[in-house]
């Protein structure tokens, strides 16, 4: 920017011209964009960068605060729900979750086998072989694949 101001011999609207016309792709500043980036270059040495106040750095440390917490509380609780709940964006969010090595939640459907199903597994087992009557009119449409490196085909379930 500061280039472009002085090959324009600081007149701020040929600027806004020549950085649009040697940038098309970028977002092109505001007219006072460049005298003020001149003024702070000679005032402090340096380029201005963006300043957060020491207000707005507490509000976002309070606000990861929250979001973790309600995190740990219910891990279970959806993005969008922490946005409502906590009136924070989603981006908000994502950011404090990817910083801290947590990642959204997604539920897996587990059915748990408990020690005295095999035995009740096999009764009905038995039952059904000695009413083979009823086969034909079960209708089985529970489908799905298990194999042994643990990736189950969720499709059909519902």
């Amino acid at each position: 920017m500061l280039y472009v101001y002085g090959f324009c011999d600081c007149s701020a609207n040929a600027a806004v011209e020549e950085y649009h016309q040697r940038f098309p792709m970028r977002r092109t500043p505001d007219r006072r964009s460049f005298s003020k980036v001149l003024n702070t270059s000679h005032e402090c040495g340096t380029l201005p960068t963006a300043h957060v106040s020491s207000e707005q750095a507490r509000q976002h440390v309070q606000e990861q605060e929250s979001i973790l917490e309600m995190i740990q509380r219910s891990p279970t609780t959806s993005m969008q729900g922490l946005c409502t709940r906590l009136c924070v964006s989603r981006t908000r969010v994502q950011q404090t979750l990817h910083e801290n090595s947590l990642y959204p939640y997604h539920p897996q459907q587990v059915q748990n086998l408990h020690p005295g199903d095999n035995a009740t597994h096999l009764e009905f087992c038995h039952w059904l072989q000695s009413n083979r009557q009823l086969l034909p009119l079960i209708v089985f449409t529970d489908e799905a694949t298990f194999n042994r490196n643990g990736i189950n085909n969720t499709h059909n379930s519902h």
